[in-house]
Order: structure tokens, then sequence, then C-alpha cells
């Protein structure tokens, strides 16, 4: 059976540019002084989370805010949409695997993934990607998250990846960077 995983945000949509361009307006009820806010709303732009003993804090929750936000904002890729209706159209399975907290988002993201005419079989949230795909037995994943390519090939996972800015710095080993999706259909068919 041909199966494939494939991320949402920064794969089917351009979720990191609307987070980077989006103005987002402090007020009172993010529950933070202004200087918080500031200092949170750059950490999440720059993707970074600052230490903590609690899965659960002020930053986290703000965070989740703030991607709340972008969710709704983000606009498709139409060559993502093309290719997924291709994938469909030659019998793939294709399962939505993001690190979205669908208990939160899980209607916002299946309203967006309808209201663009994205296609899919399954949708599920995972954390670690590799070990989702390994244990469900599913050879392909379309994602930009740098751990998912450089640990991928260990575990009989074929990583694809849309190139980025933050992939410059980075060996992938066997992972492959593409600028277009049509660029996938053939190492997929291999």
């Amino acid at each position: 059976m041909k199966v494939i995983a494939v991320d949402i945000d920064n794969v089917l949509n351009n979720f990191s540019d609307i987070l980077g361009r989006a103005t987002f307006v402090y007020n009172d009820s993010y529950g933070l002084s202004r200087e918080e806010f500031d200092t949170y709303l750059d950490l999440v732009k720059r993707d970074v989370f600052p230490e903590s003993k609690f899965l659960t804090s002020k930053f986290s929750d703000f965070r989740y805010r703030i991607h709340e936000q972008c969710y709704g904002l983000a606009q498709v890729n139409p060559d993502g949409v093309a290719f997924m209706h291709w994938l469909k159209e030659n019998g793939w399975k294709v399962v939505i695997c993001t690190k979205r907290n669908l208990r939160l988002t899980g209607d916002c993201t299946k309203k967006w993934l309808q209201d663009n005419d994205i296609p899919y079989d399954y949708f599920f949230m995972a954390l670690n990607k590799i070990v989702f795909c390994k244990l469900w037995d599913i050879p392909h994943l379309i994602d930009d998250d740098i751990l998912n390519m450089i640990h991928g090939e260990r575990y009989g996972i074929k990583v694809y990846y849309p190139i980025m800015d933050k992939h410059s710095s980075v060996s992938f080993h066997a992972a492959k960077g593409f600028t277009r999706f049509e660029e996938i259909k053939q190492w997929i068919q291999e």
C-alpha cells in the first residue's frame, strides 16, 4: 500500500511567513505585562522555548494563542494542493501529521483543510513524526522539521522537505529538499 504523511505548517501553507509578518496587538486578555508580551512574542517569532519545568506555562498559553491566530491567516500553497490531489488520484493513502494540538485546534484545522480543498484519509497529531511513521509503517514524510530530516533515515523513513532559510546550516543525510512538489513525485515512485 502507498502511504505518505504530510505536515501542514510550512509545507501546505506559509505559517512562518505569516507569523513573521503579522501584527499582534497587546491587550489585557493575554494576562501579561507589556514587557512580558513583547518578550514572549519575540521568542515565539524566533521559535525559541524558554526553560520550564512545567508542560503548561504562561509562555505556552501565549504561544498557542499567537499560533492559533496564524493558523487562520496562513495561505495555502497551491502547488501543495495540486500534489495532494495527485496523491489521491494515484491511489495513495494520505495522513495529515501535525504538531498542532488537535484537542484545541482540530476543528479550525479541519475547516482550513476543507476550505482549501486538501484531500486526506487520516488526521493525527504527533510530536515525534519519525516514531509515528515508524509505528504506523508510513515510509514517506513531507515535513520542514530539522529533527525529522536528520533522523528519518536511521528509522527507514524517507523525508522530503521544502527548502527554507532555516535549513541552510544543517546537513540532512538522505532527506531530500524540494522547491516544487512536482519533484517529490519521482522520489516516491522509485
